[in-house]
Order: structure tokens, then C-alpha cells, then sequence
């Protein structure tokens, strides 16, 4: 019993998801630069002081973010200056019912130079039904709000491993949540506490065969995934699959753990915890809450399949780093897009029209187009690079050019081998003056193009001659310019 869905007012958070258990609620919040969009999901990403409009995705830390939790609400704020929190929308108030304050942490996972993730995990006081809505009061919940920090500093802040302060609700990735280490060891009491009960343990049973991975598993992987959830496909030699479950009285012979975060997991048969059957690093974040395995029977085989919801909906070039039969390879014009980052049909509808208009010269609308494209896949590079290209046909103020600039940054930052993105950075330094900077970006992306086009040469050409041109200009000066 599982429920996926998209929260936060239209226009301002279209980066926040939601998924549902019967015992727990999990909120996924995209965190990315403020350079993403336009209008107002612009101004709603900046998680920044007002005088740092620019803070990137390297800058952010858990002490820009502040989580708090009662048993009748949440509030979730942002840093918005050196003596304000600013609430988002749609996530303050009290909550539709209760909550197991003791149980609900969030933390953060970083993607690449792409954006932070922020992965809330509310834990429900009476679990058994699915809510219809988060908060009591959506109209007021979205209401703009702001704090002052004389509130926010009753948030008691701990100390991590590295002497640094956090917020007391904030859980590192790959740790485990206070009440779980408490669970875990008070389970550890219990069981030495059994061993010392029993006086004379009794004989232990003939040894059964130890069970290797490699008997069972057949590491041919099958994937499917959509953008709700993966899922993994491990066929099972059906003859050692029956004499396992009839060794061991149980089907339940497989162990999973997917650390607070979602970010990695480990996936093993209990007997052979040394080879297990997927470990490593995931393409993308899931929900710990809802991961399970079960065993199918299909086309008269067993086949063992692993679930994994997603946090987030954008496709995974790879499933586990490390285990390259489960990476996604483009056999197809559709797959080839996915990997650009254009999975969504509107967003490629929208991207094919800004297209045709760019071709046409209208690259204002061709912008507009790709705006919207951006709002709904915001990391596909290629628009990204399409979206600098049109801007730079008509603007000219320095301001835009930086703003455009930043477009080409950022699709470097998501594939840093994009030539073309290279090209578009080095125009617009020539045209911002800085033309050293300029020469260098064409130059490596010369490099990264193979098809030795005869245009990078005469583009650093140009710029040199403009570069002459700028020193030796005219300055104005008091002495020379007078009326």
C-alpha cells in the first residue's frame, strides 16, 4: 500500500515529491542552483542570504536548511539572509494527523555539481491508513510566511563526527537515525542476555550446505523502470532455489539494506554475505521505506525481484555503479534523449517547437520554449545549450550575458565533455571582455571535438583580433575628455 504524488504551489516549487506508506510519509526536495528557470521557480531555489544571489550548489550545508517537528506539524525553512529563515510553501503548519516526533529525520544527498536532494521521512503515530493531503490547512500552509532567527535558534543543534554543528533532525547519509541505533542496540542486550540464560546450549544440528551466490543467482540482470520506481530482474537456477527454501524451512533467504538517504544498497543471500548480489552507489535516490524483494515465477522459472521506489522521476543513466550490464544504453532516437536528460513528452514536445523556432530566427519564442522545456527536465544539457545560443542573438546588457553564461556553465557541469557547450561559454566571455578565459574555452573544446570543423580556428582568430582591439582602445580620461 504505497501512493506517489507532486507537492508545492504551481509556479514556485515544481521540485518537490511526495511518497506515502502505511506507517510513514516521505517528502524529496530538489534543491538546485538559482540560475535553473525562470519567474518565479528562479526566486524559490535561491537558498541564500539576500546578498549572495550566486550561492552554488557547492556552498549549501545542512545549516541552510532548518527541519522542525512536533507531533502536530512541521515546519521547513530555508536561510534567507544573516537574521531571517524564510518558510516554503506548503510545507509549515500542522499536519493532517499526528506524527512520531522521536521518528522523523531528513537529510541531504548531493548529485554531482546538479543539486542537493533533501529527503524528509515522517513517521505516522497510528500507521494502518494512507493520508489524502500532507497538511491540516493547505491554503494556509501555503501562505508566504518568515521567521525571524530568535525562534529558529530554539532548534537544539548536536554535534556530527567531524565537530560540526547540525540541526538535531538532520541524519547523515549512509547512518543510521538515533531511534534505530537504540533499536539496534537494545537488540543486542536481548540476545546476550538469552546466551546467558541457557546453561547447556544444546547440540548443534548437522551442517547444512553452505549456499554460495553463484549456485542460485544468475547475474544475467533484467531492469524496467519507470518514473515511479526501479526495478531489478535476477533470474534463479530453479532446482537450487527449491533445495535452499527446503534446507532452510523459508523463502525469506535474502537480506537488504538501503542505508537513511537512499542513495546506496546492498543487496546479498544470507548464507554468502561476502559476494553480494548488487552493492554500490545508486544512479539516483530511492525510498528505504518502501524497498523489497520478492520471488516471482515467470515462463516457469523463479525470477528474485527487487523494488525500489524513486525519490525523484528523472531516468538513471545506471542502476549500481560498477555493474555496467545494468546500464542504460541508447539503442534508439527515445533512449539517446533519455541519457540527454529530455525523458518528460512535453518537455521534448516543447524542445522540438523552441527548435523549429530558433531555425526561423524568433529567439525569443525559441527561449520561451525552452524555458518551459527546463521547467520539466532541468538537466538536459542540450537545452540548456540551445536556450544560451538564442539568448545570445539578441541580448546585450552585461547582467543577461552572465545569466547566459551560466547556462553554458551549467551544462558543462552535467556533461563535461558537451563541445558544443564549450563554444557557447567561449563566445560569451569574448563578449563579457575576458577574453584569456575566452581563447582557453575554445581551445579545450576544439579538443573535445572530433570532427576537426575548421570553425574553432577562425572563432580564436576573431577574438584575438578583438582582444588587440580592446587594449588599444581609447580610454577616457578627465584631462583628454572635457567640454
Amino acid at each position: 500500500m504505497e501512493t506517489h504524488g507532486v507537492l508545492g504551489p504551481p509556479r514556485e516549487f515544481s521540485h518537490i515529491y511526495s511518497y506515502q506508506t502505511s506507517d510513514s510519509y516521505c517528502i524529496a526536495i530538489q534543491l538546485r542552483p538559482p540560475y535553473e528557470g525562470g519567474g518565479g521557480s528562479r526566486q524559490i531555489h535561491k537558498i541564500t542570504s539576500e546578498w549572495d544571489s550566486r550561492k552554488g550548489v557547492e556552498d549549501l550545508t545542512p545549516n541552510d536548511m532548518m527541519i522542525k517537528f512536533t507531533e502536530r506539524s512541521m515546519e521547513v525553512c530555508k536561510r534567507g539572509g544573516s537574521s531571517s529563515w524564510h518558510m516554503i510553501r506548503g510545507l509549515h503548519g500542522p499536519t493532517l494527523q499526528q506524527l512520531n516526533r522521536e521518528k522523523c529525520y531528513w537529510t541531504m544527498t548531493k548529485h554531482g555539481g546538479r543539486y542537493w536532494l533533501i529527503s524528509i521521512e515522517l513517521t505516522k503515530k497510528t500507521p494502518g491508513k494512507l493520508w489524502n493531503r500532507l497538511m491540516r490547512d493547505e491554503r494556509e500552509a501555503n501562505r508566504p510566511n518568515m521567521k525571524w532567527d530568535k525562534d529558529m535558534q530554539r532548534t537544539p543543534m548536536i554535534m556530527d563526527k567531524d565537530g560540526k554543528f547540525t540541526p538535531s533532525t538532520y541524519c547523515n547519509p549512509m547512518a543510521k537515525p538515533k531511534y534505530e541505533q537504540e533499536e539496534d542496540e537494545l537488540d543486542d542486550v536481548l540476545i546476550e542476555e538469552v546466551e546467558m540464560l541457557e546453561d547447556a546450549p544444546e547440540e548443534k544440528e548437522a551442517k547444512t550446505k553452505t549456499w554460495k551466490m553463484q549456485d542460485l543467482c544468475d547475474l544475467r540482470f533484467g531492469m524496467e523502470e519507470s518514473t515511479l520506481s526501479m526495478l531489478v530482474q535476477v533470474p534463479l537456477e530453479p532446482a537450487a532455489w527449491r533445495e535452499i527454501q527446503r534446507e532452510q524451512g523459508t523463502s525469506d533467504v535474502f537480506a537488504l539494506d538501503v542505508p537513511f538517504g537512499g542513495q546506496h544498497v546492498k543487496f546479498w543471500l544470507k548464507n554468502d554475505p561476502e559476494s553480494p548480489i548488487l552493492s554500490g552507489k545508486l544512479g539516483g535516490c530511492v525510498w528505504r521505506k518502501g524497498c523489497r524483494w520478492h520471488v516471482e515465477q515467470k515462463h516457469g522459472r523463479p525470477i528474485l525481484e527487487l523494488y525500489m521506489p524513486k525519490q525523484t522521476p528523472e531516468p538513471w543513466s545506471f542502476v549500481v555503479e560498477g555493474y555496467h550490464n545494468l546500464s542504460r544504453t541508447a539503442y534508439d532516437p527515445y533512449q539517446q534523449m533519455i541519457l540527454d536528460g529530455l525523458w518528460d513528452d512535453e518537455a521534448i514536445e516543447e524542445k522540438a517547437k523552441g527548435d523549429e523556432y530558433f531555425r526561423e530566427s524568433q529567439y525569443r519564442a525559441a527561449v520561451k520554449c525552452y524555458d518551459r522545456t527546463l521547467e520539466r527536465n532541468p538537466d538536459s544539457y542540450i537545452t540548456l545549450t540551445n536556450r544560451a545560443a538564442a539568448r545570445l542573438a539578441y541580448e546585450t546588457e552585461k547582467f543577461k550575458l552572465e545569466e547566459v553564461l551560466e547556462d553554458a556553465q551549467r551544462a558543462l557541469e552535467i556533461n563535461p565533455t558537451w563541445h558544443k557547450a564549450k563554444f557557447r561559454e567561449g563566445i560569451i566571455l569574448s563578449k563579457l571582455h575576458r577574453y584569456d578565459e575566452a581563447i582557453w574555452a575554445l581551445q579545450e573544446g576544439q579538443r573535445m571535438d572530433r570532427t576537426n570543423h575548421s570553425g574553432w580556428e577562425e572563432e580564436i582568430q576573431a577574438i584575438n583580433e578583438e582582444r588587440i582591439k580592446w587594449h588599444n582602445r581609447r580610454k577616457k580620461s578627465y584631462l583628454n575628455d572635457v567640454e
